[in-house]
């Protein structure tokens, strides 16, 4: 017996665009949500950068939807010079 659901779930998946700069001059890496505004976080890795912008867009995707709300979503701005851009599903 499988233990897989066998039919699909309304998950909902959102779409986070991250621009992630190079290491400052102490070795933080900054990493922006560029899709909606006022997220920002710092990491002394990429990953741990990451780590923490996914959990706050999360929260604040998942309070909007929760309240029945619009999510304020945005067209991403122009790279930065040396930013690069990660794409991350994000699953509430």
């Amino acid at each position: 017996m499988s233990h897989f659901p066998t039919s699909p779930q309304n998950v909902p998946v959102f779409n986070c665009v991250v621009h992630v700069a190079p290491r400052d001059a102490d070795g933080t890496v900054v990493a922006r949500v560029a899709n909606l505004p006022g997220i920002e976080s710092r990491g002394k890795s990429e990953r741990e950068a990451l780590t923490q912008i996914v959990a706050a867009f999360k929260t604040a995707v998942a309070a909007k939807v929760a309240a029945g709300e619009a999510v304020p979503f945005i067209e991403p701005p122009q790279l930065a010079a040396g930013e690069t851009q990660r794409l991350i599903a994000v699953h509430l």
